[in-house]
C-alpha cells in the first residue's frame, strides 16, 4: 500500500470544489443577480428555490430542510443576523434593512446555522468494524482506566470512563480503533466550540477570534460568516451612476491565484473594476509600510537597546485573530503584540490620502478583517470587506467571463517583501531582512513563527516556559494554515496559491521596502 500523507483538518477539502462551496457560491450568486438586476425585496424568497431546484432531498433528509438552511445563508449573505433555532419567519421581513450602501453587519461574524448542523459526535475513540475479536486483544490490557472490554463480537468501548488517552488504538494489529472529532472543533484552535444542551455546535463568541477555519472544515456546511456583498454592490451600482463616492478595492497579496489558475495578476485586477471599482492597490504597499514600522522596532532590541520598558519580543500584529488570540489567552505578552495598523489600514490611509472621498473594499481571504472592522479607527478607513470567494460569486453574477480579459501592464505597488507577506514566515523574514537592512549586518536575529492557532498558542506557551533557545526577539503569528493563502476566503489549494504569490513576489521592482520607500525615524 502507497504511504499517503496524512492530511490534517484544514487541508481535507481545501481546494475541492465540493457540494458545500456550491451552495455557498451559488447561495452568493442568486443575491448578486438579485441587486444586480433590481429585483424587488419580495424576490428573496425565491432564492432558496433557485439554489435547491428539485423537489426531492439532494444532500439532507428533506429538500424543505435543505431550503431552510438556504434562508439562512440568505440572510447571511444579506449581512443580518440568522434566525434563532426553532424560530420560523420568512426572510423577507429582515432583509429590506440591507438594501443600502450602508455597513449594517454586527457582530458575531460567524454563525452556526444550527438547523444544518448534524450534531457530529465529540472527541472519542471508536471501535470500527475492522475488529477481529482477536484472542491477544492487547487493547483491553493497555487501557489504564480497564473501560475497554471484549463481547463476541470484538471490543467495546466505555466512553462514559474513557480518558482518550489512544493507548487501544496504539497497540490494536488491525487498527480498527479509531479516534474521531467534531471536524468544526478540530479546527478551532482557541477551544471555542463546544455542544449544546442538545449536542449541536455552540461558538463561544467570547473566546472566538473570527478566524473563521470552522466555517470551511464542517463538512455539512453548517457554518456561515456574515457578508457585505450586498452593501458593497449598491454601493457600486451608485457610484457608476455618479449618485455616490468612488469606490477603490485594496486587493490583499494572497489575491494571485484566486480566480483560476489561468487567470494572470493583470487580469484579476481588471475584472475588479470591469465590477465598477475606480481604482485598485495592493494591501503588499501597507505591508511593506508595517515592515519598516516593526522592523524599526526589532531593530530596538536587536542592538542591545532592550529595557524594562520595552517588550519581551516584537509580536507581529497583520493578522488579527492571532493577535486577539494572543492578548486574550496570554495576557502578560499583551503588550510584545505590536501596535502597528494592519496592512489593510496602512493601505487604506495611502488611498484616502490620495482620494479622501473615497469608500474603500478590502478583498482578501480573510473573515476575520470584518471582525477588525469593528474598531472604530479602522471603520474610519476601510468601509466593507469581501472575501475572495465572495468576490468569485460577484463576477460570476455578473456574467464576467476572466479568461477572455485582455492581458495588461501588471500593477507595481510593493516589494517582494510585500508580496510575500501571506506566506506562513513571509512576514518574519520581511522584518527580518528589513532590519539587517537597517543596522547594516549580517548579524543573527532569533525569531519564531506559527501557523495555525493551535500552533500559535502553543508557540507563545513555549515562549512562557522558557523552552525555545535562544529566546525569540521576533515572533510571528498566523491563525490560517500556511498563512494567509490557508484564509477561509480563498478558493484555491494551498500548494497552488503558495506557489503563485512567490511568482508574483519574483516581479517585484522592490526587494525590501526601503528600496522605495523611507525608513521611519
Amino acid at each position: 500500500m502507497p504511504e499517503l500523507k496524512r492530511l490534517n483538518i484544514f487541508e481535507k477539502m481545501r481546494g475541492l470544489y465540493t457540494d458545500v462551496m456550491s451552495v455557498r457560491r451559488n447561495t452568493l450568486v442568486e443575491i448578486v443577480k438579485m441587486i444586480y438586476e433590481d429585483k424587488a425585496p419580495e424576490y428573496v424568497e425565491m432564492i432558496p428555490y433557485n439554489v435547491i431546484q428539485k423537489d426531492v432531498p439532494t444532500y439532507r433528509d428533506s429538500v424543505f430542510s435543505e431550503r431552510a438552511i438556504i434562508r439562512e445563508r440568505v440572510r447571511l449573505g444579506f449581512g443580518l443576523d440568522i434566525q434563532e433555532f426553532g424560530k420560523h419567519s420568512p426572510v423577507l421581513f429582515s432583509v429590506k434593512e440591507a438594501f443600502t450602501e450602508k455597513k449594517i453587519i454586527q457582530k458575531p461574524i460567524v454563525n452556526v446555522i444550527k438547523i444544518g448542523c448534524e450534531r457530529c459526535p465529540t472527541d472519542s475513540f471508536m471501535v470500527s468494524d475492522l475488529c477481529r475479536a482477536c484472542m491477544a486483544h492487547p487493547c483491553t490490557i493497555v487501557c489504564p482506566k480497564q473501560c475497554v472490554s471484549k463481547d463476541d463480537d470484538g471490543a467495546v468501548i466505555d466512553q462514559d470512563i474513557c480518558i482518550r488517552c489512544g493507548k487501544c488504538a496504539q497497540v490494536c494489529p488491525y487498527n480498527a480503533i479509531i479516534y474521531r472529532e467534531r471536524p468544526c472543533a478540530a479546527a478551532c484552535g482557541v477551544n471555542a466550540i463546544k455542544s449544546d444542551q442538545y449536542g449541536f455546535a455552540e461558538i463561544d463568541q467570547d473566546k472566538c477570534v473570527s478566524c473563521g477555519l470552522c466555517i470551511v472544515s464542517c463538512p455539512f456546511g453548517a457554518i456561515g460568516e456574515k457578508s457585505e456583498i450586498v452593501q458593497i454592490l449598491i454601493a457600486l451600482k451608485k457610484a457608476a451612476s455618479n449618485d455616490g463616492p468612488p469606490i477603490y478595492a485594496e486587493i490583499a497579496p494572497s489575491f494571485t491565484g484566486q480566480l483560476g489558475d489561468k487567470v494572470s495578476p493583470s487580469q484579476f485586477i481588471s475584472a475588479v473594476k470591469m465590477l465598477g471599482f475606480a481604482g485598485v492597490m495592493e494591501v503588499a504597499y501597507g505591508a511593506d509600510i508595517d515592515v519598516l514600522n516593526l522592523a524599526g522596532e526589532l531593530v530596538e532590541l536587536a542592538t542591545g537597546k532592550k529595557n524594562e520598558t520595552n517588550p519581551r519580543f516584537i509580536g507581529t500584529s497583520c493578522c488579527p485573530s492571532w493577535a486577539q488570540a494572543a492578548r486574550n489567552n496570554f495576557s502578560e505578552f499583551s503588550g510584545s503584540i505590536s501596535k502597528s495598523s494592519t496592512p489593510m489600514v496602512e493601505t487604506a490611509k495611502k488611498i484616502r490620502e490620495t482620494i479622501p472621498e473615497s469608500k474603500i473594499v478590502f478583498i482578501g481571504p480573510c473573515i476575520s478583517k470584518k471582525n477588525e472592522c469593528f474598531d472604530p479607527e479602522v471603520a474610519e478607513l476601510v468601509d466593507h470587506i469581501m472575501t475572495f470567494e465572495e468576490l468569485n460569486a460577484l463576477i460570476t453574477g455578473r456574467g464576467i467571463d476572466m479568461e477572455s480579459i485582455p492581458e495588461s501592464e501588471e500593477i507595481k505597488d510593493a516589494s517582494a517583501s510585500g508580496r510575500n507577506f501571506p506566506v506562513a514566515g513571509g512576514v518574519a523574514d520581511a522584518i527580518i531582512r528589513q532590519a539587517k537592512a537597517i543596522i547594516g549586518d549580517d548579524r543573527e536575529i532569533p525569531f519564531a513563527a506559527a501557523d495555525t492557532l493551535a500552533g500559535c498558542m502553543q508557540l507563545l506557551k513555549d515562549i512562557k516556559h522558557g523552552r525555545i533557545k535562544p529566546e525569540p526577539l521576533l515572533v510571528e503569528g498566523m491563525a490560517c494554515p500556511f498563512g494567509c493563502i490557508g484564509g477561509p476566503g480563498t478558493s484555491t489549494t494551498l500548494l497552488k496559491a503558495k506557489k503563485s504569490v512567490k511568482d508574483f513576489a519574483g516581479r517585484a521592482n522592490w526587494q525590501i521596502p526601503s528600496d522605495y520607500l523611507k525608513k521611519p525615524d
